[in-house]
């Protein structure tokens, strides 16, 4: 009994102590102050497209509606083989809105590291924003990414923060507002330290220098691209100001199967790169890489096996313990089929960070998108 309650405890406190440090990040953790280009420089916006013919119109009009010189942009549209209007429409809407673009048809459909690559690589400025087609960006967006960019010469890429955009009240979307109600607050304790990797693909702005291609058939374009960018000896940081907008689907399938991808490859872009761990004396390879290693890898499995574990010894004492342990866990769960929380939102993600495992070395790198719809 002693060797199963050291047990017990020693599962329970990797998470436990995973989690306070970040709980504790985020308590203390305030936003950095904005800052705006001085000097607007040329970009260049690359968007990765597969069948987005139902939002791409509405994409690169938001182009013209920020308050960025869009004498300034050109967006490049890299399209995985759609079948749909897709090409066509970006077309179309690079006329209609006075937006200079252009768009690169891949031979053959290779997935999004692979659109990504492309599309930083063609670009011929020294500024590269990547972006999805089912999102838009917030007026100042692009100004608050690009002018904390530009702020430090070390400073290789920065990452905006995500607005959801909820039209219908489900489990799913208030498990989604939860989990984001914290999640960038982790990712700019992290940028404060010295960088995070946990990027929101949609907006990405970086220094074409400073960037290497990404794996074609492994990781998150978005993780394995900040990844690289460290390597390279940058920091890559979280931009709260410059947000985003992305539809946020309530239907629990499709959340499902999003959360599981997303949660694979971001975990094998950090199994890639394993070997920045304690590989250099800067912060990030001694605090925050060691730390998103146990939250992504230890810290799931030691969750549950605790709560089993707990639910075991209680029930030698009296059936009716153990039970209530599960019970009160299941309880929990499901809580956020009611109303917002984060302890819900919590056990969800360690249930896909979890089961995610199964899918990361099985290329997953070329996916069905979910319902798209514009924001």
């Amino acid at each position: 009994m002693n060797s199963l309650l050291t047990l017990t405890l020693f599962t329970s406190l990797i998470p436990i102590t995973v989690y306070s440090i970040y709980i504790v990040a985020v308590l203390i953790t305030k936003e950095p102050e904005p800052v705006k280009v001085k000097n607007y420089p040329r970009i260049t916006v690359s968007i990765p497209t597969y069948n987005e013919s139902e939002v791409i119109e509405n994409r690169i009009k938001n182009l013209r509606d920020i308050n960025y010189p869009s004498e300034l942009i050109h967006a490049i549209v890299v399209d995985d083989q759609s079948t749909d209007d897709t090409v066509k429409l970006a077309k179309k809407a690079f006329k209609e809105y006075g937006i200079s673009g252009e768009v690169i048809v891949k031979e053959k459909r290779t997935g999004t590291n692979a659109s990504v690559n492309l599309g930083v690589s063609g670009a011929k400025t020294d500024i590269v924003v990547t972006t999805d087609a089912d999102v838009v960006f917030e007026k100042n967006a692009l100004d608050y990414a690009i002018g904390r960019l530009l702020s430090d010469e070390k400073i290789g890429a920065v990452c905006g923060e995500l607005e959801p955009v909820i039209k219908k009240s489900s489990f799913t979307t208030s498990s989604e507002k939860a989990y984001r109600s914290v999640y960038g607050k982790m990712c700019t304790w992290e940028s404060g330290i010295d960088s995070t990797y946990c990027f929101n693909g949609p907006l990405i702005a970086l220094k074409k220098k400073a960037f290497s291609p990404i794996p074609e058939t492994h990781g998150a374009s978005d993780a394995g691209m900040a990844l690289r960018i460290i390597r390279n000896g940058y920091r890559c940081l979280y931009e709260p100001a410059a947000k985003f907008y992305e539809y946020i689907t309530e239907d629990l399938g499709q959340q499902r199967r999003q959360k599981l991808r997303r949660s694979a490859r971001l975990l094998e872009a950090t199994f890639y790169n394993l070997d920045l761990a304690f590989s250099n004396s800067r912060k990030f390879g001694f605090i925050v890489f060691p730390l998103r290693i146990l939250m992504f890898f230890i810290a799931p499995a030691a969750f549950f096996t605790s709560v089993i574990l707990w639910a075991y010894l209680a029930a030698e004492v009296s059936l009716i313990y153990g039970v209530g342990i599960l019970a009160l866990f299941t309880l929990a769960l499901i809580s956020g089929i009611s109303s917002s929380n984060l302890v819900s939102s919590f056990i969800w993600h360690q249930i896909y960070l979890l089961f995610s495992l199964r899918y990361m070395f099985k290329g997953v790198h070329i996916w069905k998108a979910i319902d798209r719809k514009e924001v």
